[in-house]
């Protein structure tokens, strides 16, 4: 199921909370726990039932490594309980996400030709088992405790942020579980969280859903694009996984939020970063602290020198590319960006005085990079920087404003049509315009969150909040999945 959808909006998020809230008011918290479960398994599963095999025999597997830690004391039992859950998980996920990816490989280098049934990647795996290593980590070094199993339950499949995120610590979610506060709303958190949904479902529906329109038509036009709609393209590309990633991490927060949650901070104006360290420490941020904590800082960290360092950001970083996806464009992404943070990590004084101009590095390598992440392949990739850098000019621009047709401004495309088709292109021209301004003020911009706690609750405030939401739902007929859950 989607946020952005009607279904939920108007349904299944409605139907939640009541019973969540109504359930509360029971003296045993435990009914309130299994609705929840119940509820989350119905998102989980509404396109795929079959997914909910995966999901539940993942929850119980990991619950039961739990069980297993709390009976074996002894150091060598605890590691090979640690090493069969480890196995399940990342086996899991190898057979699921990669498996398909490692045979064509095989193939290509062994000149064979092995062929099994394409498998289908389950939603929300990457997130779900990346959470449940993370647990039995803890529970093996002795941090977590082992909790009920409504408990577990309700902490791994929270359907705020069971599809794409963020990743959750067992200590953030299972004690606010437990705080009885929970057994009623607070109007102020509901009403923030409320108001953060409404402008994420903006920021995906009215922005990222926009911008897919031209990006999804121009990656299938490469060979065709000249040197201004190549760097058009690759910049609106990361303005779309901006505002889709933005808004998702919005919407998912401003859920918790109304729940009762709060749930960790994932997204942090990633495109004000001064560096690619800086960058990472505003995008997907439980991801990164996720390869922080669980393999960089077992791996030695920065603790064995500056050689172990750089050869660790580099593991790290192509873990990082493979997660997002079994690709090869996807791995050499990740090797980018470990480069990068090599060269930040030798030449720390290399860097421009002014913010400003390390902003514009930064977001340039950062645009140069995600367009080999959004690239169908390496050969794809390479036609796209061979454009970028020597495509000249054919007069693209033109012809790929054309396609920024939204229904919104339907009556005035078919007014110009029949009365001044002369003006046709400049009106598109001009929308483009109009959507990169709005887009570059909004990423420069303060959080929502910031805007909210400031002018939310002002009649200025609550107009605006009322007008994005209907006009998303009245936009909700181009409903698209968010971008992450494809990783």
């Amino acid at each position: 199921m989607l946020f952005n959808s009607v279904i939920f909006i108007t349904t299944f998020l409605r139907l939640t909370l009541a019973g969540w809230y109504i359930l509360q008011q029971t003296k045993n918290p435990l009914y309130a726990r299994v609705f929840l479960v119940g509820m989350s398994f119905w998102f989980y599963g509404y396109y795929n039932p079959g997914y909910l095999v995966i999901l539940f025999c993942s929850l119980l597997i990991n619950y039961g490594c739990s069980f297993l830690f709390e009976k074996t004391a002894s150091g060598p039992s605890r590691r090979i309980v640690l090493i069969l859950a480890l196995a399940f998980n990342l086996g899991g996920l190898f057979y699921y996400k990669y498996f398909n990816f490692f045979l064509d490989n095989v193939n290509f280098l062994l000149h064979s030709d092995w062929q099994v049934e394409k498998i289908m990647l389950p939603l929300g795996i990457s997130f779900f088992t990346f959470q449940q290593v993370s647990f039995v980590v803890d529970r093996y070094c002795g941090k977590a405790p082992h909790y009920g199993i409504t408990e577990y339950a309700c902490f791994i499949t929270f359907f705020p942020q069971l599809i794409a995120g963020p990743i959750v610590l067992h200590d953030e979610f299972i004690p606010e579980l437990r705080q009885r506060q929970n057994r009623k709303p607070c109007w102020d958190d509901f009403f923030d969280g409320a108001a953060l949904f409404i402008l994420g479902l903006g920021k995906k529906v009215l922005l990222a859903d926009v911008l897919a329109i031209v990006v999804n038509a121009e990656y299938q036009n490469i060979p065709y694009l000249d040197a201004p709609s190549a760097w058009l393209t690759i910049i609106l590309y990361v303005l779309e996984l901006y505002f889709d990633f933005s808004g998702y991490c919005d919407m998912a927060r401003g859920i918790g939020r109304m729940f009762g949650f709060q749930l960790p901070e994932n997204f942090n104006s990633p495109l004000k970063a001064v560096s690619v360290r800086d960058f990472w420490k505003r995008w997907h941020m439980t991801l990164s602290r996720f390869l922080s904590s669980y393999i960089y800082v077992p791996l030695g960290g920065n603790r064995r020198g500056i050689a172990v360092k750089c050869w660790n950001l580099m593991v790290v970083f192509g873990i990082s590319g493979l997660w997002h996806g079994a690709d090869w464009t996807f791995v050499v992404w990740g090797a980018m960006h470990g480069l990068a943070m090599v060269w930040e990590t030798l030449l720390p004084g290399l860097r421009f005085r002014s913010a400003f101009m390390n902003r514009v590095v930064t977001g340039i390598f950062i645009t140069l990079s995600f367009s080999v992440f959004r690239s169908d392949s390496l050969e794809m990739a390479w036609m796209l920087w061979k454009k970028l850098f020597a495509g000249g000019w054919n007069g693209f621009l033109i012809g790929m404003c054309n396609t920024l047709q939204i229904p919104e401004t339907y009556v005035l495309r078919k007014m110009l049509e029949l009365k001044f088709p002369d003006l046709q292109n400049p009106f598109y021209a001009l929308c483009m315009v109009m959507l990169l301004g709005i887009s570059v003020v909004l990423v420069m911009g303060e959080k929502a969150e910031s805007w909210i706690s400031r002018k939310g609750r002002t009649r200025r405030g609550l107009f605006l909040l009322a007008a994005i939401f209907t006009w998303s739902l009245i936009s909700l007929s181009q409903v698209s999945t968010f971008l992450y859950f494809n990783f």
